[in-house]
């Protein structure tokens, strides 16, 4: 399998971010599935649904060529290592290439920078999710107060926006969800340019894919 990736030299000044629309790569699906490795394979197999089980497999199989394209490596002998959040980093890495990755339906979404933290995050807007419930386990108090004050488009757009910048941060951190998102401000805060946040006294730029219709990426 031939993947041909932009020429795009990627260095201690930028981060690059991929999207790939996962039904394109049906075709490759052996390809993908091939430099699995062993706990990949099993992990796909446990998805019942084969809706689900292809779309891990495209996304994991893409992101093993990704990494080896820009390490110069192999995607076969791509190996991970994980810390106690279960974030993966890139065992014998040298070059201390840095990645998050993040799927939902039918896009994943592909972060890739050199010498900082990086998180990237997809959602599909679900416009009969009630976000007025969910808010709670989201929002500050502080950002609830502004929050409650929208109307309804305004407050579904503002509560995928507010989500997923926030899950991208405590990807970054390499936390995940064991870390509440209650505890991090990205509404009230005084931005430059609205693009950098403050969390846990760490410095994001985060910016906002706006090409992808019906799905909000926020990659940091």
């Amino acid at each position: 399998m031939i993947l041909n990736f932009p020429q795009i030299e990627l260095n201690k000044n930028n981060a690059l971010i991929f999207t790939a629309y996962l039904p394109s790569l049906y075709e490759h699906l052996p390809s993908l599935s091939e430099p699995l490795s062993i706990q990949e394979k099993t992990q796909a197999k446990k998805f019942i649904n084969s809706y689900l089980r292809e779309r891990y497999i495209i996304s994991h199989g893409l992101l093993r060529y990704l990494l080896a394209f820009y390490a110069k490596s192999n995607p076969h002998t791509i190996e991970y290592s994980f810390n106690q959040f279960g974030k993966p980093f890139l065992k014998n890495n040298s070059s201390n290439l840095q990645f998050n990755m993040s799927h939902s339906k039918d896009y994943a979404a592909y972060i890739l920078a050199l010498d900082c933290q990086v998180g990237i995050d997809i959602e599909q807007k679900d416009k009969d999710m009630d976000v007025q419930e969910l808010s709670s386990l989201v929002l500050t108090k502080e950002e609830a107060i502004i929050f409650n004050e929208l109307n309804s488009a305004e407050k579904l757009d503002t509560f995928y926006e507010v989500w997923t910048k926030k899950e991208a941060i405590l990807k970054a951190f390499g936390q995940g969800l064991s870390h509440p998102m209650t505890s991090i401000e990205v509404m009230n805060v005084a931005a430059n340019n609205g693009s950098h946040y403050l969390a846990n006294n760490l410095k994001f730029y985060c910016s906002k894919l706006t090409d992808l219709n019906g799905y909000e990426v926020l990659p940091l």
